[in-house]
C-alpha cells in the first residue's frame, strides 16, 4: 500500500436545484474516491483549462465503428484515467459492453479504493449514450 495515502480524505458534492447551484454537501474516504472517479469519467480531454491531458477519451468513440481495438482502446483509456489521476483505485477488473445499434458504451469496473490504512472492494457501472436530442447521457451506478 502507498505510504503517501492520508488516513481520511474529504471533497465537496454540489447540489443543483432548478436555479442552478443550491449547496453543497461534504463527502469523506470512500464516498469521496466514489465522486473522484465520477468525475474523471464526466469530464472530456481539453475540458478543464491548463490541463489539456486530464480527463476521459471514451465519447469519441461514440460515434465509431467499434470493433476489438476500439474496445481496446477503451479499456485503456479507462485504466490511464485512473492510473494517472486516482491513486487511490487499483482496478482489478474492467469489462466494456458495446451496444453501437444504440451508440452507448457501458464499463463495468472491479477495484480496491485505498484509503489510510484501510482497503475496501467495490464496483462501478458507468454507461454513456447519445440520444436523438444531441446530448451525450451518462449514468454511474455505484455498487452494483
Amino acid at each position: 500500500m502507498d505510504n503517501h495515502l492520508k488516513e481520511s480524505y474529504q471533497d465537496i458534492l454540489p447540489q443543483f436545484g432548478n436555479n442552478g447551484l443550491v449547496g453543497y454537501t461534504t463527502v469523506t474516504d470512500l464516498d469521496a474516491i466514489k465522486n473522484s472517479l465520477r468525475n474523471l469519467f464526466l469530464i472530456r480531454k481539453g475540458e478543464v483549462p491548463g490541463k489539456p491531458w486530464l480527463g476521459n477519451p471514451v465519447t469519441v468513440f461514440l460515434f465509431d465503428n467499434i470493433g476489438f481495438f476500439e474496445e481496446q482502446s477503451i479499456k485503456a483509456s479507462f485504466i490511464n484515467t485512473i492510473e494517472n489521476f486516482e491513486p487511490r483505485v487499483r482496478v482489478t477488473n474492467l469489462s466494456v459492453d458495446i451496444e453501437s445499434e444504440y451508440n452507448s458504451i457501458s464499463v463495468y469496473m472491479e477495484y480496491y479504493a485505498l484509503y489510510g490504512t484501510k482497503q475496501k472492494a467495490e464496483n462501478l457501472r458507468f454507461t454513456m449514450t447519445y440520444n436523438d436530442l444531441s446530448s451525450i447521457n451518462t449514468r454511474i451506478i455505484q455498487g452494483v
